[in-house]
């Protein structure tokens, strides 16, 4: 959990996505406002001849065949144009309506205007302009085809005049313009947010597919995206919670069925005893005629498997209790060393008995930890009794106290008959024997060792078993050190 807050801290925040988009979105559309902008304008300087210059020359309007030169922007605003050759003769007119006197510039007079505004013929470098009553007049010598060009339109339309023939108007041209910049606008930003609403749209999806697949019950599942953002730190959590979902279906499951097996075997293990009660009770009482040594045998066998249906329940209760969460032990500070000296002690008779070669390595310094005495007795005494039980004489048996700055280590073995590797993993079971063909009349109720693990468990310790066929067996317990040892030791 904490390396997943500290992968998380690291993420980029998807507000930090959406202030990018934006930012890259004003600078587009900025952008896109200037390329626009500038298109139009230069579009307008080429079509409408919007000129930087004061006045527009005549030489804008040469053609090589005068014929073709475009009147109908000058006409359409009461203009003129008039062609001569350079000794005065006219060969091309265009006008609407004017009042206007060409006659009295005849053809000795403009090359006398022309020379004296520097107007040469030979290199045609310059042209110029007349002002006659409300005209303005525009004089120009076109040398490729030798004629005298003269363009004259009203002051009053001189705002409007250009030098084109118009195809639309500057008003259409506006609404154009604005038309098509708009377009541009539109296209780019329906591509712009397609592409970023990629970051958005498929993570999002993939996290609705996963929700899915978790709400059709399928935990195994899981959510990969390829996101650094809160995205992932949505996945991760719906991950987490399938996988702990999963889990505890998986002890649900478990316990159910240990449940179920705890029943059938409690059952099983009731059976013998019970039927052999109730059938030598029954013929005792069924018989009139019995013999005080005949009667004797069978309440003999009444007695024990009294005893062993009592030892069971007793047993099954004790795990029971030790087993459930609300059941807490009295633990206090306590020498671990002491304890187990005189844990011992009561057992030498029992291997001097079966002639058991035993030794114990027990530290003479204190070691304190947190212990409920009683029921630590009852956990250790389990290991041993077993390892009595079950071993040969001359069995070498052996109790080992370690420790390091946290830990007490309690190595508790033998090297007896052992228990197959197969049988480690659920050796701790309730009901788990390592011959399945003993009962509980000869081989135990298999509650020991589960009574043993839900008592180390209480004390917020472990213990796992090391073994293997004709290995013997070495239990090894661990139990966190009391904090007051290091004021013990010195």
């Amino acid at each position: 959990m904490k390396r997943y807050k500290e992968r998380r801290c690291k993420r980029k925040k998807l507000v930090n996505l959406l202030f990018k988009n934006y930012i890259v979105a004003f600078f587009i559309a900025f952008s896109l406002l200037i390329v626009a902008g500038f298109t139009v304008f230069t579009v307008a300087v080429i079509y409408y001849d919007i000129l930087t210059g004061d006045e527009v020359t005549a030489s804008v309007f040469f053609r090589d065949n005068y014929k073709e030169i475009k009147s109908n922007a000058v006409t359409s605003k009461n203009g003129f144009i008039y062609v001569f050759d350079k000794f005065g003769n006219l060969l091309h007119t265009k006008y609407n309506k004017t009042n206007f006197n060409y006659k009295a510039y005849n053809p000795d007079t403009l090359l006398t205007l022309a020379y004296k505004n520097n107007f040469e013929l030979e290199t045609a470098k310059n042209n110029f302009s007349l002002n006659y009553n409300d005209y303005i007049v525009k004089v120009g010598y076109n040398k490729k085809s030798n004629y005298i060009l003269m363009v004259g339109f009203p002051q009053k339309t001189a705002d409007f005049f250009t030098t084109k023939d118009r195809k639309i108007t500057g008003v259409e041209f506006a609404i154009i313009s604005i038309s098509i910049c708009s377009l541009l606008f539109f296209i780019l930003f329906v591509i712009y947010s397609k592409i970023t609403s990629r970051f958005f749209i498929k993570p999002l999806n993939i996290l609705i597919d996963g929700a899915e697949t978790f709400a059709a019950g399928d935990y195994s599942a899981r959510i990969v995206l390829k996101t650094t953002n809160e995205f992932q730190d949505l996945g991760d959590t719906l991950n987490l919670m399938a996988s702990r979902i999963s889990e505890e279906q998986y002890l649900k499951e478990k316990s159910e069925l240990s449940r179920k097996k705890l029943i059938l075997d409690v059952s099983h293990d009731l059976k013998n005893p019970l039927s052999n009660i109730m059938g030598y009770a029954d013929y005792l009482v069924n018989t009139p005629e019995i013999s005080q040594d005949e009667m004797n045998k069978y309440l003999d066998i009444i007695q024990r498997n009294s005893v062993r249906a009592n030892n069971l329940i007793q047993n099954l209760f004790e795990f029971s209790k030790f087993d459930s969460v609300d059941f807490h032990l009295d633990l206090q500070p306590g020498d671990i060393c002491e304890f187990t000296r005189e844990l011992i002690a009561s057992y030498i008779p029992l291997f001097e008995e079966k002639n058991f070669d035993y030794d114990f390595e027990i530290p003479e310094e204190k070691i304190l930890i947190l212990m409920d005495s009683k029921h630590l007795d009852r956990a250790l005494s389990n290991l041993i009794l077993n390892s009595l039980k079950y071993n040969p004489a001359s069995t070498k048996f052996s109790i080992d106290i370690e420790t390091d700055d946290n830990n007490l280590y309690l190595l508790i073995s033998d090297n007896g008959i052992g228990i197959p590797k197969e049988k480690i993993d659920t050796i701790f079971d309730p009901f788990v024997r390592v011959d399945e063909s003993r009962n509980s009349e000869s081989g135990g109720t298999g509650l020991g060792l589960s009574i043993t693990q839900s008592i180390i468990s209480k004390h917020n310790g472990t213990i796992e078993l090391i073994s293997g066929s004709d290995e013997g067996c070495l239990f090894k317990i661990t139990i966190p050190l009391y904090m007051s040892n290091v004021e013990c030791k010195e």
